[in-house]
């Protein structure tokens, strides 16, 4: 794996700055996007990564109604993690950060919340203002 560096992607006032942020304090480890290169030779952005490539994560932050369009990137982000975890040598712990709205998509009898478990995919719920909740492991 190559680290090719920062992104930017994520600006200091946005809701993903700030559930990267959280995400980083309630897992005791400093967080940032960054552009992998993976073998192959692919390029491959995550959104959160500590310097020890132990901890992936993505994040997927919605403030409106919730649609299918935002569950599908949740889970599409899910599959980016495991495929992920198996081409870095770190074997890295795996998290989706949602927002709250977001979290109807994930109660304990949705297969998304049984393939996230099934998969070791860690889903937090971000609420502004309040602890990380975690949804499944």
């Amino acid at each position: 794996m190559t680290d090719i560096g920062a992104t930017g992607r994520i600006q200091p006032e946005s809701t993903e700055h700030a559930m990267l942020r959280a995400l980083g304090e309630r897992l005791g480890v400093a967080l940032e996007s960054r552009t992998l290169t993976v073998p192959g030779g692919l390029r491959v952005e995550v959104e959160g990564i500590d310097p020890a490539a132990s901890v992936l994560v993505q994040l997927v932050a919605n403030t409106g109604t919730p649609k299918s369009s935002h569950r599908n990137k949740a889970i599409a982000d899910m599959l980016k993690l495991v495929w992920l975890r198996g081409v870095l040598p770190t074997r890295p712990r795996l998290v989706i950060c949602i927002s709250e709205p977001l979290a109807r998509f994930f109660t304990p009898a949705s297969w998304p919340s049984a393939a996230a478990a099934d998969m070791h995919v860690d889903v937090y719920i971000f609420r502004p203002g309040a602890p990380l909740e975690l949804l499944t492991r």
